[in-house]
């Protein structure tokens, strides 16, 4: 099964000064370097390069290139496989939000669960929130 990652987990695995990073790089290195398929969707990785450029979420913040190329490292390697909506993904979406009684926060949540879940990925992820969108396989890095 094609694994796709959580912003979540690629802030973690480029951030040095992350609680999580030690995990989440080797998680991510393996999946790199690991000759099975693994997911990038453009959407997570405009989030990651979002967050991690902002003096609000860090008190030193990561530099736009170095996001970018980062970025970049996972969309160009071997194995990736860019995970966009397809023609399902709106239908998915709106049901989870639904049941979920998404707002806020989670209705991003719902997002990613159905975009994971149109394309058969497990969602790997630091987020245990997660859990309540089935029938998303969840798991972490």
């Amino acid at each position: 099964m094609v694994t796709l990652a959580d912003v979540n987990v690629l802030l973690a695995a480029f951030r040095r000064d992350h609680v999580h990073h030690v995990r989440c790089h080797a998680w991510l290195d393996n999946e790199i370097n690991g000759g099975a398929r693994f997911g990038v969707a453009p959407q997570v990785l405009s989030s990651f390069v979002r967050i991690v450029t902002n003096a609000r979420a860090f008190a030193k913040p990561s530099a736009l290139d170095e996001a970018l190329a980062f970025a970049d490292t996972l969309l160009d390697a071997p194995d990736s496989v860019v995970v966009s909506p397809g023609p399902g993904h709106w239908s998915i979406f709106a049901g989870l939000a639904r049941t979920a009684k998404a707002k806020g926060d989670i209705v991003a949540d719902a997002w990613f669960a159905a975009l994971a879940i149109e394309w058969g990925c497990t969602w790997v992820t630091l987020d245990r929130d997660y859990e309540r969108f089935k029938p998303l396989v969840v798991r972490e890095p």
